[in-house]
């Protein structure tokens, strides 16, 4: 049974594009199929810059939120070693007590460790995947399978579906006005910005624009 990939185009105004069923009988790809697989490498490089730059985003915010209890915890010790009654600790106490609470449900609720592990993995397995694409497409385009290119695709939506959190709005802005006008393909986390007008979604527009 021959197997189908359906990729993630947008089409408008009824018509049709040889992007929406490629089908894979293991043979050497088609045009089309090559048309896709250099969309997949457009994505997988602007899904890396996204992850790279929340990556940073995040680790920049954790770095910030870690000085007050770098701070709370240096000063307690020093109040604690130097000659002060327990009366006089109290209120102290209370108020380092407070600042270290605070930082660290902050740091709990808006899961900031956990959105910085998440963006670097995310972002070094995009890279990877970038590469490998980008290798395969410069030494071998003529010898390349269309089993080849479902694997690589079904790795990329396998990355797409393991991060739990959404890259920040100012970072895909950003990402979205530096590469829009670069001929790239874009993920579907870029789609809506800058107030794109559908026909700009279709996967043959001439402008480059290609947002999929």
């Amino acid at each position: 049974m021959t197997d189908i990939v359906t990729s993630e185009l947008i089409i408008s105004n009824n018509e049709t594009t040889s992007f929406d069923t490629v089908p894979l009988n293991n043979n050497k790809l088609s045009k089309e199929q090559k048309k896709l697989l250099k969309n997949y490498k457009d994505k997988s490089l602007i899904v890396g810059i996204l992850a790279k730059r929340s990556y940073e985003f995040f680790s920049t915010i954790q770095t910030f939120v870690n000085i007050p209890l770098i701070l709370s915890s240096t000063t307690l010790a020093i109040l604690n070693s130097a000659t002060v009654s327990g009366e006089q600790m109290k209120v102290p106490n209370i108020i380092i007590n407070s600042i270290t609470g605070l930082t660290l449900a902050m740091i709990n609720n808006f899961k900031i460790s956990d959105k910085v592990t998440v963006f670097k993995t995310l972002g070094t397995k995009m890279n990877k995947l970038n590469h490998r694409i980008e290798e395969t497409m410069a030494n071998d385009i003529d010898n390349i399978t269309d089993e080849k290119l479902s694997s690589f695709i079904k790795e990329y939506e396998t990355l797409i579906e393991s991060c739990d959190f959404n890259f920040p709005t100012s970072i895909k802005r950003k990402v979205y006005d530096r590469y829009k006008n670069k001929g790239y393909t874009m993920p579907n986390a870029l789609i809506g910005f800058d107030d794109i007008a559908i026909e700009d979604l279709n996967a043959n527009n001439i402008n480059g624009i290609n947002v999929v």
